[in-house]
């Protein structure tokens, strides 16, 4: 941004040159020290943007080597008021506008956030406005160390956070924790792997302790599969914290019901319109809020030529709300509870082997209902803690 904002204030312009020998009218515009800014070449053109300053400089180069130079377009400050000469209101009101944006361009208006997917983005900002880090603050009195170091200790969930400050642009790039694998800390408690449901055995991995159970064996809820309880080699007994994975076939229950008649609201054109003016963050509402009615906002920044201005304003949108009574047929309840017995199946059973799926579809007390019965293979491994006077090893290593 303060590029742009320089440019603007030195004038500049854009030429097309043209002739037989260009390269070597680049190459002595080159030894001259003339700066060419985006140049573009093609066979016998060139063409590219420099200051009006160095451009007086090429006319000799142009004449040395045959050189046709002509100016396509004029930009910068000093060509606006020269081209505005009589309108002293817009030249003023011009370089006003240009200083206020460099004033402003010392200030943080805009904080962005990147990386982040478990953890909300007004989460870290409001971290980040807790260590110091808002709109409106001077940039250059952040120490963005302790800021990083501040949000970390807020979110004990987040590997490393990174803030870079640019202008007037904060931006946050943040890097959250792995999942944690099963086989957890030092600082655990002993415990038992217990059955969290009946069962058949049909596979199983301990990753530590004792096993209890094998294949083929059936088993209740609360029986014991692994126990914390190891003998090594000595015949000496040592507690561990057991870890492992028991796959048992099981049952397993779902249940839906899809009501017949439901309210439904239905969005019934705009009720009204509010405007907020927010400027370095601090909101300015031109209107009265409704918060009890759906809702819809629009974000227009404002700009002074190309430059953005910390300015924006914020459009709301409010709609009418109408109620709506619904009657669904036979096949149309059916197909809403399998749709919701679908999604349910989705996430509830994800980590589950169906084996075998029968169901019972109903229609009672105006609800279409659906009872769906599985045979599943899924880990029924359940830790318990445990007390006892038998010493406590925590290990990570193979029974």
């Amino acid at each position: 941004m303060i590029g742009k904002i320089i440019r603007f204030l030195k004038p500049y312009v854009v030429f097309n040159a043209e002739g037989p020998d260009i390269e070597g009218f680049i190459t002595e515009c080159v030894k001259k020290g003339i700066y060419f800014i985006s140049p573009q070449k093609k066979e016998y053109n060139f063409s590219a943007a420099l200051s009006a300053k160095d451009y007086k400089k090429i006319r000799k180069p142009a004449r040395k080597y045959s050189v046709k130079a002509n100016i396509v377009k004029k930009q910068g400050l000093y060509f606006v008021l020269k081209k505005n000469k009589n309108k002293a209101f817009f030249a003023a009101g011009s370089l006003f506008i240009c200083f206020f944006v460099l004033f402003m361009n010392l200030f943080i208006w805009e904080i962005n956030v990147t990386g982040n997917k478990n953890i909300s983005k007004e989460d870290i900002l409001f971290a980040a406005e807790k260590a110091g880090l808002t709109t409106g603050t001077p940039a250059k009195k952040h120490f963005v160390q302790n800021i990083e170091w501040f949000i970390l200790n807020e979110h004990k969930e987040l590997a490393s956070v990174e803030i870079n400050i640019q202008g007037s642009v904060a931006n946050i790039l943040i890097d959250e924790i792995k999942d944690k694998p099963k086989m957890v800390s030092d600082d655990d408690i002993p415990v038992n792997i217990i059955a969290s449901r009946y069962g058949v055995i049909r596979k199983i991995n301990v990753f530590d302790g004792w096993e209890n159970v094998k294949i083929g064996d059936a088993v209740m809820k609360g029986d014991l599969l692994v126990s914390a309880v190891y003998e090594d080699r000595y015949k000496k007994l040592t507690l561990k914290h057991a870890r492992a994975e028991i796959i048992a076939e099981t049952d397993y229950f779902i249940q839906i019901e899809f009501p017949l008649k439901q309210t439904i609201k239905e969005i019934n054109g705009i009720r009204k319109k509010t405007y907020e003016i927010n400027i370095l963050g601090k909101n300015f509402l031109l209107g009265n809020n409704n918060n009890d009615l759906p809702k819809e906002k629009t974000n227009y920044d404002l700009y002074f030529f190309w430059i953005k201005l910390p300015i924006n304003v914020i459009e709301t949108a409010y709609f009418n709300v109408k109620e709506k009574n619904i009657t669904y047929n036979f096949e149309q309840s059916r197909q809403g509870a399998f749709f919701i017995l679908e999604e349910k199946e989705k996430t509830e059973m994800k980590d589950m082997e169906i084996i075998s799926k029968k169901t019972e579809e109903i229609i009672k007390n105006d609800k279409y209902i659906i009872k769906a019965y599985y045979t599943v293979l899924m880990d029924i491994a359940e830790e318990q803690a445990i007390e006892s006077n038998i010493p406590w090893k925590n290990t990570d290593d193979m029974s």
